[in-house]
């Protein structure tokens, strides 16, 4: 065959209704470093991260708290991922948003240093950080006693995470009705805090997924998942959010997520010796009780920290005369 044959033949198969020679297709395409890809892999997971580097044999994702590499064959396609739009609605000391349904593992991975160790001497909770000027929510039960406590921040590092401790951090406002409490730390020089949203309590339903982050017993950077049992339950005399997930000393204080990454609850009590049968307070009294915060502002010099019920005026006897 002679080359201009040759040229012919070709043409004739790029020509319109020609069968072309099966190609096997590559499944990934080079993405800009720092582009939010999906990467489906062959076991049939997907991992959604910033690509931070593309070689010929493996790319490299960046989790946050780490970077991994995945090699090429384990790759069956790879998508990209719209950057995610937040409808926000900020507050005085903390905001509000409608954030995108992720799976566990990609919102905790979002959201976890938002999350804090709170130390007193009476013992440890956790808590979460509202604002970036360092107002943190946590349990009335955590600081009782207190006017001061040690907040351990989880800085993302190379190797994971840096432990930075706050001392001296002050309470400045307790609600113990209601079990929430509120710190203001100042944030250390070159440090940007990572505060996490407020969700809409009143949304959640029965049966919905939702997990929690914290330092059960001590365990730094504890991710735990379960679902709400019941949206209503009365618990000590206000409406709390039964769950199952697991609720353990020193889980108290730190947040309850929904899927879209929101905090919907405050973790604060359980059954011990019982599975599955934990209690966490409804944002929506942690946002009325930010709102109204001034109320409960704590007054140190007083061991009750300012909160005084007087009591009712005593009803006369038949036989006394009402005072003129």
């Amino acid at each position: 065959m002679g080359l201009a044959t040759l040229s012919l033949f070709i043409l004739a198969l790029q020509a319109p209704g020609a069968v072309p020679s099966p190609v096997a297709p590559s499944p990934v395409v080079a993405a800009p470093a720092g582009s939010l890809q999906r990467v489906h892999l062959a076991d049939g997971r997907a991992i959604t991260a910033p690509i931070v580097k593309t070689t010929d044999e493996a790319l490299w994702l960046d989790l946050g708290f780490d970077v991994l590499m995945v090699p090429l064959a384990s790759v069956v396609r790879q998508e990209a991922v719209a950057a995610e739009t937040k409808s926000v609605v900020e507050e005085d000391v903390f905001s509000r948003a409608e954030l995108p349904e992720r799976s566990i593992a990609e919102g905790a991975a979002a959201v976890e240093a938002g999350v804090v160790k709170i130390e007193s001497p009476g013992g440890q909770g956790s808590g979460f950080i509202t604002s970036k000027d360092g107002y943190i929510v946590t349990n009335f039960h955590v600081v009782e006693g207190e006017t001061e406590v040690n907040v351990t921040l989880y800085l993302k590092s190379k190797n994971g995470y840096d432990l930075k401790t706050v001392r001296k951090v002050k309470v400045i406002a307790v609600n113990p009705d209601v079990d929430l409490a509120l710190v203001k730390m100042d944030p250390p020089e070159g440090v940007t805090l990572s505060p996490v949203y407020l969700g809409d309590s009143e949304k959640l339903r029965v049966g919905d997924r939702v997990y929690a982050i914290g330092t059960p017993i001590g365990l730094e950077r504890t991710v735990s998942n379960g679902i709400v049992s019941v949206d209503n339950r009365t618990f000590n005399g206000f409406t709390h959010l039964q769950i199952t997930v697991p609720i353990n000393p020193g889980n108290s204080g730190g947040p309850l997520f929904n899927l879209r990454g929101e905090v919907v609850g405050v973790n604060s009590a359980g059954y011990l010796g019982m599975q599955g049968l934990n209690f966490a307070i409804p944002s929506q009294h942690v946002i009325d009780f930010l709102r109204a915060r001034e109320a409960y502002a704590l007054d140190s010099s007083r061991p009750e920290f300012g909160i005084h019920y007087l009591p009712a005026p005593r009803k006369p006897r038949p036989e006394e005369k009402p005072a003129r």
